[in-house]
């Protein structure tokens, strides 16, 4: 096999599984942490906090607005009724139901998973590249919604550092 046919195949296997377009993500270095009277959370020190307020943080990664994160709370039951369902349902329903709702049902979630706290979280793809999200219930409808966005899955790691460390304030 030669040297270029190589080269070649690494560069096709990397644009498909790093999505193909925009910045690859630097190498994740330390953390940062910034609380709301709802939630805590925790984003690396490359990212800076763009708005904030008492019900919400949003992130981005200087240079390139493709990459943001949003923390806010969310309503499942809008989720769920706005995707023509019947509330009350499962918080995977209410997540799925998130997905339908990006790109006009054109988002593509790849995976899901329930976590031990009651949360779900779940990676796809959007027609500007590679989502991430996480939906922790509170309290009947009351939820906190983390959404990471970025253009290749190159950002995973990142992504995966402010998903993973949102905690509701009770």
């Amino acid at each position: 096999m030669s040297t270029r046919y190589l080269v070649a195949t690494l560069f096709v296997v990397c644009q498909v599984s790093c999505g193909g377009s925009g910045p690859t993500a630097p190498v994740l270095g330390t953390t940062s942490e910034m609380c709301t009277a709802g939630f805590c959370v925790t984003y690396p020190d490359d990212w800076e906090v763009v708005d904030s307020s008492d019900e919400f943080v949003s992130l981005g990664h200087p240079g390139d607005d493709a990459i943001a994160a949003t923390v806010s709370g969310i309503n499942m039951e809008v989720l769920v009724t706005t995707n023509g369902l019947t509330w009350p349902q499962t918080p995977d329903v209410a997540l799925r139901s998130f997905w339908a709702l990006i790109d006009q049902g054109e988002a593509e979630v790849e995976t899901t998973r329930p976590l031990v706290d009651g949360s779900v979280t779940s990676f796809g793809s959007f027609a500007e590249g590679r989502l991430w999200f996480r939906l922790i219930p509170i309290q009947g409808s009351e939820a906190i919604a983390v959404e990471v966005r970025a253009p290749n899955s190159s950002w995973s790691e990142h992504a995966e550092t402010i998903t993973a460390s949102v905690t509701p304030i009770p």
